[in-house]
Formats: C-alpha cells, sequence, structure tokens
C-alpha cells in the first residue's frame, strides 16, 4: 500500500485501516505483525501528521538498526497522535528523535505505564503545571527581579546548587508583602494540557501529585482546583503580613522529589513502572529518572538530554497524546 508517496500529504484521513500496525518499505507499506515488535514505542505529537514526517522518522530509526511499524494516525486531545511499536530499543535512536526540527514532538521509549492499571503521576510546578515561576514574578512585583531570575536561570541549568540558592533567592524578598502572594496566586498561568492529562489520568483512578521546589501558596491552590491526591513544596515565614526572607520547616530538593514518589508508590501498593514523573529543571531530573516513565518538557538541555522522553513544542496535553495513543496502539494483536 502506497499511503507514503506524497511527503506532504496528511496521513490523518487517508484510508489507513486503525486496526493493524505497517512497517515502511521505501514508500510502501506493509501489514506487520505486532510479535515482531515488541522492543519500544515510536510516538509522534503534531498538528499535522504528514506522510514526510514518518518517513522521516523511520529513516532515522532505519539508520540506528531499529525496524518501526506505526498505526493509523489519530486525533488526541486537538493534536494528531502517530504511534509505532519498534523490533528493539537504541539509546542513540531516543536521543536523536529529542532534536527533531519543526514543531513536532517524537519520542522513543522501552515502554509506557498502562492507563487501565492503577497508577501516580508526580510534577514539578513551575514552567511544567504552569508557565511561570512564581518566585521570579514575586521578584518583579518586589522590584528584584533582575536579580533573582539570573539565580533561577543558574539553579534551573544545575550551576548552583538547589538549596542555597533558594536561600539565596527567598533572602532578597525580605520586607515583601505577602499580597504579592496572593494576587499572583489568582492570576497563575496554567501549562496547557495540564488539565486534559490530570483529567485522564484521574478518570483512570491515577494518583495525582506536586513536588515542586516552589511554594505551598500556589500548590495548594493547583490541589484544591484540580482535586490532586497530594501537594509538597516550600513555605514562606510570614510576619505581619510580610515576608521575612526565610523559609519554614525543610527545603523541598531534588531528593525529596524522588522521596515523594517513592512514599506515594509504597502507600498506595503501585509499581514504579506505573509511575510518570515530569519537571523542567535540573533538580527535577532525579525523580524524572527514578519514575516507570520520565519527560522533561520545554526544559533546558542537561534535563532533555538526560530525560527518558522529552516534550519540545507542545504542553503537557502531549503527555496525554502519548499515553492514550499507547493504550491504542497496545489493543493491536
Amino acid at each position: 500500500m502506497s499511503f507514503l508517496n506524497t511527503p506532504d500529504a496528511p496521513l490523518l484521513g487517508a484510508g489507513i485501516p486503525d486496526n493493524a500496525l505497517f512497517a515502511i518499505n521505501g514508500q510502501e507499506t506493509v501489514q506487520a505483525d505486532p510479535e515482531h515488535f515488541k522492543g519500544g514505542y515510536i510516538g509522534i505529537v503534531s498538528d499535522g501528521v504528514l506522510a514526510g514526517d514518518l518517513l522521516k522518522v523511520a529513516k532515522i530509526a532505519s539508520g540506528y538498526g531499529v525496524t518501526m511499524a506505526f498505526q493509523a494516525p489519530c486525533e488526541l486531545f486537538g493534536h494528531q497522535v502517530c504511534m509505532a511499536k519498534t523490533d528493539s530499543f537504541s539509546a542513540e535512536l531516543n536521543q536523536e528523535l529529542k532534536k527533531l526540527p519543526g514543531k513536532i514532538d517524537a519520542v522513543h521509549v522501552r515502554s509506557f505505564p498502562k492507563l487501565s492499571a492503577p497508577g501516580v503521576i508526580l510534577l514539578d510546578m513551575d514552567s511544567t503545571c504552569i508557565q511561570c515561576e512564581c518566585i521570579d514574578e514575586i521578584a518583579k512585583a518586589w522590584g528584584v527581579g533582575e536579580q533573582i531570575a539570573e539565580i533561577t536561570s543558574q539553579a534551573m541549568h544545575g550551576l548552583l546548587d538547589f538549596k542555597q540558592s533558594l536561600r539565596k533567592r527567598v533572602g532578597l524578598l525580605k520586607g515583601a508583602p505577602a499580597q504579592i502572594l496572593w494576587d499572583l496566586r489568582d492570576r497563575l498561568p496554567i501549562m496547557p494540557g495540564f488539565p486534559e492529562l490530570i483529567h485522564l489520568l484521574q478518570f483512570h483512578g491515577w494518583k495525582t501529585a506536586i513536588a515542586s521546589g516552589g511554594f505551598m501558596t500556589f500548590v495548594n491552590r493547583l490541589k484544591e482546583e484540580f482535586k490532586l491526591t497530594m501537594v509538597r513544596a516550600n513555605t514562606f515565614r510570614i510576619v505581619d503580613d510580610h515576608l521575612t526572607g526565610e523559609l519554614e520547616g525543610d527545603i523541598v530538593d531534588s531528593s525529596v522529589k524522588v522521596t515523594t514518589l517513592n512514599e506515594l508508590l509504597e502507600k498506595y501498593g503501585i509499581p514504579a513502572a506505573q509511575s510518570i514523573a515530569i519537571g523542567d529543571g535540573a533538580n527535577d531530573l532525579p525523580m524524572i529518572n527514578a519514575a516507570g516513565l520520565g519527560f522533561a518538557i520545554h526544559a533546558k538541555p542537561i534535563v532533555r538530554e538526560k530525560a527518558p522522553a522529552t516534550i519540545n513544542n507542545f504542553g503537557l496535553d502531549a503527555a496525554a497524546c502519548l499515553l492514550k495513543g499507547a493504550e491504542l496502539v497496545n489493543r493491536i494483536q
């Protein structure tokens, strides 16, 4: 069958049967036996999957000795998704697909958690569940934006110890009125796709949680609005309605995030393979790599390189697309 003869032709609606897998031979497709494709997955998320996109990914995969068999693209959460199973897994291919140009996100992983089984997702908050760094927004309102943004950037790139950098940044907020926090709490810019991802997982009975190096003022709003299972973050010390420049309690750093993930898995009796972690900063990497499937979203280069999967062009709905797409492709026997 020649669904791929015209590279700029959309694949959605091209008449490809959605109840079978197809391998690519040149620009021809042949129905594939799913039994031969149990080494991993390739998932493509785009605003419009073209024949040329699929051919490009298949060619790159072939260069690393990986053969893929794809399912017909479908529309999920406002995007088009094309899922494929592979005959093997390649760490080099995993890295190469993170660099695809254009508005397309592609991942190559060994496995996906099952939506139909109990699971846990743990997310960072700032620049992951919301489209800002809260401490930077507070700093702008207090007039120390440039100083704090520079420290934040260094910390997220892994150039500064997180605890040290957080104390330094919070210290610069000494004397700021607490009203700044409440004003920001009311206007948090939610990351596109966050509601869709959370609702998808909650529909399937998953536990949904946030562990953030940010602040309880803001994660509590998300917990209330989206009915999250639990949240963990840092707490400003406030006296007479003003920030003291200090924190209360232990700092939530990378080790606390991993501990939170493990606590959730143990509490609910869920295997690690049924866990997802998503974040954007260097301090998220340990939990991203501790989970059954970890995503870096809009991340710094060091995080993109070391995370199992990346979302570079879309929101958290890309993760929802891939999870649902994996469920659909796994139905093909």
